[in-house]
């Protein structure tokens, strides 16, 4: 393996960008408690994530039902035990 490679005669690809822009990242700007933020940052430093990789992959589970919270989970139990 070199140890430098050369990019000078890199061409650009012909045609235009093909991109989804409903797969295209988009910035926002909430407000999270600092003591929930610190939580979802140690978690992230935990799994070796950056932190707003984690939060964007625990928002993409709840969207798509992968993860439920905690009283929904005690309630199917206590309706499956009825």
């Amino acid at each position: 393996m070199k140890k430098e490679y050369s990019l000078k005669k890199l061409k650009p690809r012909p045609g235009t960008l093909k991109v989804d822009k409903e797969a295209a990242k988009v910035p926002i700007s909430i407000r999270v408690d600092g003591a929930v933020l610190a939580s979802l940052k140690s978690e992230a430093q935990r799994l070796g994530l950056p932190y707003q990789t984690y939060v964007g992959s625990l928002l993409h589970q709840y969207v798509g039902g992968d993860l439920i919270e905690k009283k929904t989970v005690e309630i199917l139990k206590k309706l499956k035990a009825s």
